[in-house]
Formats: structure tokens, sequence, C-alpha cells
């Protein structure tokens, strides 16, 4: 991982590796709350993997917390995707509903655009 960027309009961090040990480091940058869900994530994956003889659970663990690092690397970006989030998990208007859904289906393409 490189240095945080000077520019406050620029993302906060630059995009990590995509392994788990840089992922935790980005996460750690971006917000030090998330580190518990990260590890035991990590550690659910670990386990499932040896438990399954794959490599998917970790593969799918880094996918995961890659694209949450591409999104959240973005405050605004970040900001609307919790905005999207609660309104697809509390909003009464179907089509309120599908429309943040969407969003979020684009602001995930979006950063990992950005971030590749």
């Amino acid at each position: 991982m490189n240095t945080l960027t000077d520019t406050p309009a620029g993302p906060l961090i630059p995009v990590p590796d995509r392994n788990p040990a840089a992922l935790r480091v980005a996460v750690a940058r971006l917000s030090p709350d998330a580190l518990p869900r990260f590890d035991a994530h990590w550690a659910e994956a670990m386990n499932q993997a040896r438990d399954e003889f794959s490599p998917l659970p970790c593969r799918h663990f880094v996918d995961h917390w890659w694209a949450w690092v591409a999104v959240q690397r973005w405050p605004e970006r970040a900001a609307r995707f919790v905005e999207c989030e609660h309104i697809v998990a509390t909003s009464d208007d179907r089509n309120a509903r599908r429309s943040a859904s969407a969003e979020l289906g684009r602001i995930l393409a979006d950063a990992e655009a950005d971030a590749a």
C-alpha cells in the first residue's frame, strides 16, 4: 500500500493489494470499528476453507473486503451506499427499494472499476 492521498476530493487511501494482510491494513485505516468483523469473517473463511479443502471461501472473503474498501475509500460514495442500504432495509415503497438496490449495484461497480 502506498501513502495517503493529500487531496481531500480524492480517495482517502490508495488501492490496496488484493490480499488479506493489505486489506486488513486498509480496513484499519478506513474504519477501525470494522476490524472485529473483518477478523471474524477471516477466521470463518479459513475454517470453512480447511473444512471443505477449498480456497474458495478465502477468495470470497478477499473479494468481499476488497469491494468494501473500494467503496469506503471515497467518503461521499460510502455515505450514499449506507443511505441506499437503509432505504432497501426500511422503506415501505417498493419502487424506492428497487431504485436504491440498483444504485447499490452501480456504486459497487463504479468503486470496483475505479480500484482496478
